[in-house]
């Protein structure tokens, strides 16, 4: 997204009314949206309406837009949008693209995400572009509930489970494809042999694969095997509750059915598909031999936690961002450090206020630069944990 200079004009206006005495102020001005990200890209014009005032002695500023009133000063609700996949469903809490767009809360209603962003770039996340935060919730059949196998060059993921299915995962752990087997990689000697026997057993798989995507009748035993022969060369890592997995660009992976996560990434769209037991929807070809070309080959290092202060850990770090698990006992509270450029957080329970603004399950919030002395707390009388992302955090 590209930002608009939408901010001198309104912070003037702000520090003019600031200084007035006045017990009221506001502007009225327009903008213009460039909406870079829609299948035809355009402009949208935006009228919004500021007004300035005191509560409770403190100076407020608040916009209205389309008869929707957000504060610009605090804690706002994120509006999920839910986007079908092959392999279940993404929910997403801060995307923006042409496959849709989340929205923040207001006062009669709501507001797209870039709209409110719109309204003060600077005063609200410093300019800098939002961590895409979302959950994955893949179907519990095995099989339909894989994602795909893919690597990607630029995008940094990172996964917390959430909730395993009993019926998919009755002992309580469950599974994600993640990285090369070190086993069968030093069977073949040399990585470029690796790497050939690996894409051939991709290639057998897609030529049965597209044969099942046309129509045509394929022993079902015939494609378990070329499916297994495939699979043997990436390794299968066992996911519990509240584990932690970090996904550094160039690593195969692929969450499997029945595993519930929230995810943090980088908000660029680019990918590399190796596989998919599935026909492919959103593009009509395999990447194969590009991805495994590129893939990274050896293990990835488990996750380094760092405890910032009690119940507090960062549990990654990436160039552009960070996220720490905040895990609050009754009545405690996590303050957010004054620099970051704004934080996305979601609670994992019931409990988490943020400000003002209370949280459930799995709901999630914006927090502005200009709201940072919100506190993060835990009302509830049970411990209570709360994700949360940002730049530098």
């Amino acid at each position: 997204m590209n930002y608009p200079e939408s901010d001198a004009a309104v912070e003037q206006a702000f520090k003019e009314w600031l200084h007035s005495g006045e017990p009221t102020g506001g502007l009225t001005q327009s903008i213009e949206l460039e909406r870079s990200w829609d299948e035809t890209p355009g402009s949208v014009t935006l009228s919004p309406r500021y007004t300035f005032a005191h509560l409770e002695e403190t100076p407020r500023l608040t916009a209205f837009l389309d008869g929707v009133e957000v504060p610009l000063d605090a804690p706002v609700r994120l509006e999920p949008v839910h986007i079908s996949k092959p392999w279940g469903r993404e929910i997403w809490y801060s995307g923006i693209e042409a496959r849709g767009e989340s929205r923040v809360t207001g006062g009669n209603g709501s507001l797209p995400l870039s709209h409110y962003l719109a309204l003060a770039p600077d005063r609200l996340c410093c300019g800098e572009p939002l961590v895409l935060l979302k959950v994955l919730d893949p179907h519990p059949e095995p099989l339909i509930g894989e994602l795909y196998l893919e690597v990607h060059e630029e995008k940094r993921e990172v996964y917390v489970v959430t909730h395993l299915d009993p019926g998919a995962w009755p002992e309580g752990e469950g599974n994600i494809r993640f990285g090369v087997n070190q086993t069968v990689r030093r069977e073949h000697g040399d990585d470029d042999n690796f790497r050939a026997a690996y894409l051939h057993a991709v290639q057998e798989y897609l030529h049965i694969r597209n044969a099942i995507d046309a129509g045509e009748q394929i022993d079902a035993e015939l494609e378990r095997r070329a499916r297994t022969a495939m699979g043997k060369f990436t390794e299968l890592k066992t996911l519990k509750v509240g584990d932690v997995v970090t996904v550094p660009p160039g690593l195969p992976h692929s969450l499997q059915h029945g595993v519930r996560v929230v995810e943090f990434q980088t908000p660029v769209y680019e990918r590399h598909i190796i596989s998919f037991a599935q026909k492919v929807l959103t593009q009509n070809h395999w990447d194969s031999e590009t991805a495994i070309a590129r893939m990274t080959l050896d293990a990835p290092p488990e996750p380094d936690f760092v405890e910032l202060e009690p119940g507090v850990e960062r549990i990654a770090s990436f160039d552009d961002f960070n996220v720490c698990r905040a895990t609050l006992a009754p009545n405690a509270v996590f303050n957010l450090p004054q620099h970051i450029p704004y934080a996305l957080c979601i609670a994992l329970g019931d409990g988490i206020r943020i400000g003002p603004l209370p949280l459930g399950p799995e709901e999630a919030c914006f927090v502005p630069h200009s709201a940072l002395q919100s506190p993060i707390g835990n009302v509830s009388d049970q411990t209570e944990i709360c994700l949360v992302a940002a730049p530098k955090l």
